[in-house]
């Protein structure tokens, strides 16, 4: 798989993604927001994980710096 994340990247959507986490779970799954919210976030830290964004490689953007 081609890396499109870069460490800058990666660091903003771990942080916003915990953070969605926490609220989304907080709030309780349970609930329509709730469970989106934390999908969102689960979401945003996967992507931080593999280093690779769907979204990033269908408009042939990337972050990663060239080595």
């Amino acid at each position: 798989m081609i890396h499109n994340v870069g460490m800058q990247d990666k660091l903003i959507r771990v942080t916003i993604g915990l953070f969605f986490l926490i609220i989304g779970l907080n709030t309780g799954i349970t609930t329509f927001w709730g469970l989106i919210v934390a999908i969102i976030g689960f979401i945003a830290v996967v992507t931080a994980a593999v280093s690779f964004c769907p979204a990033y490689k269908i408009i042939g953007f990337n972050s990663k710096k060239s080595e």
